[in-house]
């Protein structure tokens, strides 16, 4: 396995947050619920993704290929 200088890993992290407080805003959104302050957002964001890198390790897969399976997944169940 390659190892990932800090910068590029520091980067790639925020990323995630971002994904992560992205979707937890549309789906709070989506609910009709109240949109928690940037703080807890980030919070609950860095929760998520917490459980998910456990849930990746247990699948002994990384959460970018889980969200590629998940996708794959989701575009192959619509219907044209």
């Amino acid at each position: 396995m390659k190892i990932l200088p800090d910068s590029l890993l520091n980067r790639l992290r925020q990323s995630e947050l971002r994904l992560a407080k992205s979707i937890l805003r549309w789906k709070l959104q989506k609910e009709g619920s109240p949109v928690p302050d940037d703080s807890d957002l980030d919070a609950a964001a860095s929760r998520l993704l917490d459980e998910a890198r456990e849930i990746a390790k247990k699948r002994g897969m990384t959460l970018f290929e889980i969200l590629k399976e998940e996708a794959r997944q989701l575009f192959n169940s619509k219907s044209p």
